[in-house]
């Protein structure tokens, strides 16, 4: 007797997991381009446009909020002085109601925002508004130096900050070959340098250019509070052996730290406390003769124990990035992976907990639709419900600043993607209907159903079902050539993907399958 089976997804809020075959229905293989924390449903989010008309020739990577007057707070990007390599120093407002503001792709040029010499680094560019400075470091290497960027304006670029704010009682920092983003301690008001295996502190003008140092072997990536602590995620410079996480309680006349915790295998690019938890985010790319089985690795520190979440298997390379932004108990960071189940998979990504579980996503593409390719992630940031990335082109290598764009009308290319494997995969079935089922379309709202089968499954071969643009429509529905315009498959496994387009919304997806008994015994 021939059995038929329903299946319903109606919350898509567990996001991605590593776990192809992963009966929990809320969970994907993939999800790109979608809020799936405001509801259960698959919201898409606007589109991006160009972020900066001199991105070609300015460069812009890295970025922070800082004071510029009074009350008024402005978005700073790091950027070179065109036909150079030194810093520069641009701006603009957190608004939307003018120019040079979130919602165009101007920016606004300070006074005194320029370096005269030295080849900046983007790794640093952090305020402190206790002196009212945004720092940069210039010039890695023997001849390194931390400068410094009056906010206000109201002063000369800083060359050589360390030097300037004590006097000349401290000389600049030498042989600053790695050098990470810093931060200010909420319990403090300090501002703290990571740079190799050293932790530099800035405490209203005053430095400590050696608060802490760890083993020489080890290069810190990142650093985030933890509760008192400072945290701090270091890497064996060999990228052969553990990564370790040290607990410090910012006491820098003592030589001992608070906790060492072996994070495992692999070179921990990215540390942040997420709802109370220190979470980690690995590249754990062995270069080895199974490259396939190259990961990006989470994991949270629960009491004295490291314990993994999930891992995302790229087949190819990884190119996990150490910028990062916490916003709304979230966990953004950017990474490049090439590829994920047959396809590059690049941007903005997530990680937080949603109903009680930690869930990832992959928040947001770079450039719409358009692949990366061989092209370079850089940085970004989100500001206002604005996010900007920075990335280089391929193959012209030019740079280019994204943004998201501010049109009512204007929306990403959504995607979700999820493997079904009714019974088990000996089992042959027969695709009876299938449904998508959606917010009233609208206008230019689109959805297209696709799906793949066996093994063509994670090669990016996909066949398409149907697609729906009436507007105000809530479901379409495929059961054979005649509607669909595509015959329905057999199959062992099977993989949907849904295609939304012109913001289209995706409350549910609903398939009916047949047993077919084509086994031997």
């Amino acid at each position: 007797m021939e059995k038929v089976y329903e299946t319903i997804i109606d919350n898509f809020s567990g996001g991605v997991t590593s776990q192809k075959r992963d009966t929990r229905k809320n969970t994907a293989r993939m999800v790109t381009n979608f809020d799936i924390f405001s509801d259960v449903k698959l919201t898409p989010y606007h589109n991006s446009e160009d972020g900066d008309s001199l991105s070609t020739t300015e460069k812009r990577q890295a970025f922070t909020v800082g004071l510029r007057s009074g009350t008024t707070y402005k978005l700073f990007g790091l950027g070179v002085v065109d036909g150079n390599t030194t810093a520069q120093i641009k701006m603009k407002s957190l608004s939307t109601s003018g120019t040079q503001d979130l919602g165009d792709n101007l920016w606004d040029s300070p006074s005194n925002n320029t370096s005269a010499s030295g080849a900046t680094s983007f790794g640093l560019f952090t305020y402190y508004q206790k002196t009212g400075k945004i720092y940069g470091s210039k010039g890695l290497g023997e001849t390194s130096a931390i400068w410094g960027f009056d906010t206000t304006s109201a002063v000369a670029f800083s060359e050589d900050i360390i030097n300037t704010e004590t006097s000349g009682s401290q000389s600049s920092p030498t042989n600053m070959v790695n050098i990470a983003q810093g931060l200010v301690h909420s319990k403090d008001d300090v501002l703290y340098i990571p740079h190799d295996n050293i932790i530099m502190s800035n405490n209203n003008g005053t430095w400590n250019l050696t608060a802490l140092t760890l083993p020489s072997y080890l290069k810190i990536t990142s650093i985030c509070e933890y509760g008192n602590y400072l945290a701090i995620a270091s890497a064996p410079l060999s990228n052969v052996g553990n990564s370790v996480v040290y607990l410090w309680d910012r006491d820098s006349s003592l030589a001992t730290i608070s906790e060492t915790i072996n994070w495992g295998t692999g070179t921990l690019k990215v540390l942040e406390e997420i709802s109370g938890y220190l979470v980690g985010i690995t590249d754990d790319d062995p270069n080895s003769l199974n490259p396939e089985r190259s990961s990006v690795v989470f994991k949270y520190l629960s009491g004295n124990r490291v314990i993994e979440i999930d891992r995302l298997l790229v087949s190819s390379s990884i190119a996990l990035n150490q910028s990062k932004q916490k916003l709304n108990d979230r966990l953004y960071f950017l990474g490049d992976f090439k590829n994920i189940d047959g396809e590059q998979r690049e941007g903005v990504w997530s990680i937080g907990l949603n109903n009680g579980n930690f869930v990832i996503n992959h928040e947001r593409t770079s450039d719409n639709t358009t692949v990366l390719g061989n092209g370079t992630l850089n940085n970004f940031y989100i500001a206002g419900g604005y996010t900007f990335i920075s990335y280089k082109e391929y193959p012209s290598n030019d740079f280019k600043l994204s943004k998201t764009n501010e049109s009512s009308s204007a929306y990403s290319t959504g995607i979700y993607e999820k493997i079904f494997n009714t019974v088990n995969s000996s089992t042959t079935k027969k695709l009876l209907g299938v449904t998508v089922m959606t917010e009233p379309l609208p206008t230019n709202g689109q959805v297209v159903l696709k799906y793949a089968i066996d093994n063509n499954i994670g090669t990016n071969t996909w066949t398409t079902i149907f697609t729906e643009d009436t507007d105000n429509s809530i479901s379409h529905s495929a059961i054979n050539i005649e509607s669909s315009g595509a015959v329905l498959p057999e199959y062992k496994e099977i993989a949907f993907r849904i295609e939304s387009t012109f913001g289209a919304e995706i409350t549910g997806l609903k398939f009916k399958e047949e047993i077919i008994d084509k086994d031997i015994y």
